[in-house]
């Protein structure tokens, strides 16, 4: 079974996120999960999101000790933790309302489709300048 996942990335976390995305993904690509901060809250704060297909077990993985995978053999292990660490998961199987998005969170909504997610974080588009 495969489990739709939108995960907000804050700006100032996203080259530890992206190797924590390295460390639980399947590919040296996933280095790439967080391009750019293309979102952003009421306040102003920038954030990065991702949506993505991942098995069941994904909660469990992504909370489990790291280690280096063999498909990216310099993955910053370090950095991986830092961004782990910051991990929260909600899904609307746990509660009614998912935890406030904030700077110091990498935040993975569980089973909510991309449209349905992101109103639910309160971000909108950054518009991009030509």
């Amino acid at each position: 079974m495969t489990l739709r996942i939108t995960i907000a990335c804050p700006e100032a976390m996203m080259a530890d996120a992206n190797q924590f995305a390295l460390c639980v993904g399947s590919s040296a690509a996933d280095v790439q999960t967080f391009k750019r901060a293309g979102w952003e809250n009421q306040t102003g704060a920038r954030f990065a999101l991702a949506s993505l297909l991942a098995g069941d077990d994904f909660p469990v993985a992504a909370s489990s000790v790291l280690q280096t995978p063999a498909h990216a053999p310099m993955a910053d292990i370090d950095a991986a933790a830092r961004a782990q660490s910051k991990l929260a998961i909600w899904s609307p199987l746990m509660s009614d309302t998912p935890p406030v998005l904030n700077q110091d969170t990498l935040l993975a909504i569980v089973g909510v489709e991309p449209g349905s997610a992101i109103p639910l974080l309160h971000l909108a588009p950054i518009p991009i300048e030509e």
